[in-house]
């Protein structure tokens, strides 16, 4: 997956919605002393670090905009940091369709939304349930229309304990 834009919505000086384009031949930063292009890189390192570090987390204390923190801790909001917009490239579809079937996931664009808890929502993510069951249930050799209809309105472990069940 490439990134094709980032919105950062509060992270240390940037206090307003800030959101620039990923060019994929060259995207710069420009601005003068103490503008923000180290808070912009930092955030977007703090959303998908490489490796478990605790200093490439969010955190409210140090992240969040100083002005802005007492009325953000009185809230309670778990507020969000950055929202990024991906492109999904042909081999990446190629390997989800090995994986789950063709046609089964067929999004260009995916996002995903980080907040200070340092969780992350994904959106734009839309899936054939019917032909993800049909795939997998014939590839393990047990599919019929049947089971089907019956594993394609479980929503949760609890239900599908009691399609076994049955």
């Amino acid at each position: 997956m490439k990134l094709k834009k980032a919105t950062i919505h509060k992270y240390k000086c940037i206090e307003s919605e800030q959101s620039f384009d990923v060019n994929e031949e060259i995207t710069v930063l420009v601005g003068m002393n103490e503008s923000g292009k180290t808070s912009v890189l930092e955030a977007l390192a703090k959303s998908n670090y490489f490796q478990k570090d605790e200093k490439f987390k969010y955190n409210t204390t140090h992240d969040y905009p100083r002005r802005e923190k007492k009325a953000l801790d009185k809230s309670g909001e778990d507020a969000k940091v950055l929202t990024c917009i991906y492109s999904v490239s042909d081999e990446l579809h190629q390997k989800i369709a090995k994986d789950l079937g063709e046609g089964v996931f067929t999004e260009t664009e995916v996002t995903t939304t980080n907040k200070f808890s340092n969780g992350r929502t994904w959106s734009g993510i839309k899936s054939d349930k019917a032909g993800f069951l049909e795939n997998k249930t014939k590839k393990l050799g047990i599919w019929s229309k049947a089971l089907t209809d019956k594993l394609s309105v479980v929503k949760n472990g609890v239900g599908l304990d009691s399609l076994i069940g049955e």
